[in-house]
């Protein structure tokens, strides 16, 4: 990855440049993923814990659009 500096561009504005493309690009999350290692059973545990996050949103949500349509609504 490469920034060109332009001709009488400050300093600030190419690092912002340079900045803005690292995390555009996801080069950042990736070191800051890598800066540490995880055990593979640590992962896996993330993992299932955003499922169950995932599901007990969509369950409250389910359960709050049946309490406002009636119990016969379905998804």
């Amino acid at each position: 990855m490469a920034i060109i500096v332009r001709d009488n561009e400050v300093f600030e504005s190419a690092w912002k440049r340079f900045m803005r493309d690292l995390i555009s690009n996801g080069v950042l999350d990736e070191i800051k993923e890598r800066t540490y290692y995880k055990k593979p059973s640590a992962e896996k545990s993330a993992i299932r814990r955003e499922y169950k996050k995932r599901k007990s949103r969509h369950s409250r949500a389910v359960r709050k659009i049946r309490n406002k349509y009636g119990k016969g609504f379905s998804l």
